[in-house]
């Protein structure tokens, strides 16, 4: 599990988040929401070891933690898949997916052939129409994006993910297969975080529902318990 205590985040004296204090729990699908500017990819940044909290902790399985940089959170099982794309458009596929950990064998040469391999079952497992030793420059921007999750979702030591707007360049298909890999993770007990604007998805994937508003956490709620209605009044800014 996850939890987050009075985590405070300022940017040039411009409080962005204020005293956010929830939990995310294994086995279950966390929708954040809120309007744009609400905090909601800030918070996401700091568990991702981008930005350092002004004040408050957070936990991982009732640990403290402080990611200093992605890299250290990336090492502690936290995977992030951001808005903005984070691969190497000039690797291919495989390369990419593995990227700081391809198998090295004698003389420290890359195993390119295992690197394909190990790639293409998790391709074929996403039922994704591409090969690992596609250039990721001539994919589409959706399955740039896919890449990324594969990247993240190809990691041994994976306890938590968290996907902001994952779906914005994604087909129906593809959205199917993304949402198939996250019930997949779900089942094997992973805290999942999914960011998203689109309440239809957000009733197809989550199982509990946190509101922000105004870089305030206003409360969460089963996703059942709650109706849209509901939900866009409490996310709604003050004197909108």
């Amino acid at each position: 599990w996850l939890e987050f205590e009075d985590i405070c985040k300022n940017f040039h004296g411009v409080a962005a988040l204020k005293h956010i204090s929830f939990k995310a729990y294994s086995g279950q699908v966390l929708s954040l929401v809120g309007e744009n500017g609400a905090g909601k990819s800030t918070l996401l940044k700091i568990l991702g070891g981008d930005y350092q909290p002004s004040s408050g902790t957070y936990r991982i399985n009732g640990e403290e933690k402080h990611f200093a940089s992605p890299y250290e959170a990336i090492r502690a099982g936290v995977g992030l898949i951001y808005q903005e794309r984070q691969i190497m458009l000039e690797l291919t596929v495989g390369e990419n997916i593995f990227l700081g950990r391809l198998p090295t064998g004698f003389m420290g040469r890359i195993k390119m052939r295992e690197v394909h391999s190990r790639a293409q079952a998790i391709i074929d497992e996403f039922g994704l129409d591409m090969k690992s030793t596609d250039k990721v420059k001539d994919l589409s921007v959706a399955y740039q994006q896919m890449v990324e999750i594969m990247k993240a979702y190809s990691r041994e030591n994976l306890k938590m993910i968290a996907f902001d707007e994952p779906t914005a360049s994604l087909s129906d298909s593809e959205i199917d297969s993304l949402f198939r890999i996250i019930r997949k993770l779900k089942a094997e007990g992973k805290v999942i975080i999914y960011v998203s604007h689109r309440m239809a998805e957000i009733r197809q994937i989550a199982d509990r529902v946190a509101i922000f508003k105004d870089g305030r956490f206003v409360g969460d709620s089963p996703m059942d318990a709650i109706t849209d209605k509901e939900l866009v009044k409490k996310m709604e800014k003050t004197g909108a």
